[in-house]
């Protein structure tokens, strides 16, 4: 009996040495990777650098130089074929009018065109009825010249636009793009005037710029929705006074500073 289990453990011997060297290799490679893991954190330079972290912000008001002008041309009918032809040819004396006046046509371009059955409510029924396919064509035109705003609604007006559905005034691509990088400028000199405000009596001295990042850009156009102008409403000789407002610039910048 003993000399059969001396047999079994002598069998037995090279198996259990074989799994002992496979998980003896598994832990040494897994032991190696957290190693190396620890390693990569403990080492990095940051980790000892001492920051002071500011931001600085500037809102500046800049004026304008180009305007949105949304016109609508609204037609209503029985029938839906008719409400549009009707539409077409409002929308091009429109148009026509506003190139005779000296608008480019690369400044005027349709934004929507709609056609959909409208309702109103009977009292008296207590129910919607049909009251018509109305077709409405959107037509924006931008200008460059903002003084020119109100004598272009006076000709779309009198021509056939029967609403003014916005005035936007803002600034073009590369008066934005001016305007951007003063406006960050400044935000960034605010910043570090913050920072020397705060290290002063500290008996600290500010370093290098361990980072910075934009923390935010925008800038709020001038707007009138529903412009109030009826069909008829203009007169030849008059011009619709419309004053541009100055569109306001925000910019935000985020700024860390080693300290010496």
């Amino acid at each position: 009996m003993n000399r059969f289990s001396d047999s079994n453990e002598s069998r037995l011997m090279p198996i259990l040495a074989i799994l002992v060297a496979a998980i003896l290799i598994v832990v040494a490679f897994n032991a190696g990777s957290a190693s190396s893991d620890r390693v990569v954190v403990t080492s990095d330079p940051a980790a000892d650098v001492k920051t002071l972290s500011v931001s600085g912000s500037v809102t500046k008001m800049v004026t304008p130089d180009k305007v949105d002008i949304v016109l609508s041309v609204e037609t209503l009918d029985d029938l839906a074929n008719k409400s549009q032809s009707d539409n077409a040819i409002l929308a091009d004396k429109v148009r026509t009018a506003l190139l005779n006046a000296g608008v480019a046509s690369s400044e005027v371009k349709t934004i929507s065109y709609s056609v959909n059955e409208e309702y109103e409510w009977n009292d008296i029924l207590r129910k919607s009825e049909p009251k018509g396919y109305k077709t409405i064509n959107q037509i924006q035109v931008t200008l460059k010249d903002i003084t020119k705003a109100g004598s272009v609604v006076d000709v779309a007006v009198n021509a056939g636009a029967n609403r003014v559905s916005s005035i936007s005034f803002g600034l073009s691509k590369e008066k934005e793009l001016e305007v951007r990088k003063t406006a960050l400028s400044e935000a960034s000199s605010t910043a570090k005037a913050k920072a020397d405000s705060i290290v002063q009596g500290l008996n600290v001295t500010l370093g290098k710029v361990y980072s910075i990042s934009e923390n935010s850009y925008y800038y709020t156009p001038v707007n009138y929705r529903d412009y109030d102008m009826a069909v008829g409403a203009v007169e030849e000789k008059a011009s619709t006074p419309i004053t541009a407002g100055d569109v306001e610039v925000t910019a935000s910048v985020a700024v860390q500073f080693e300290l010496n």
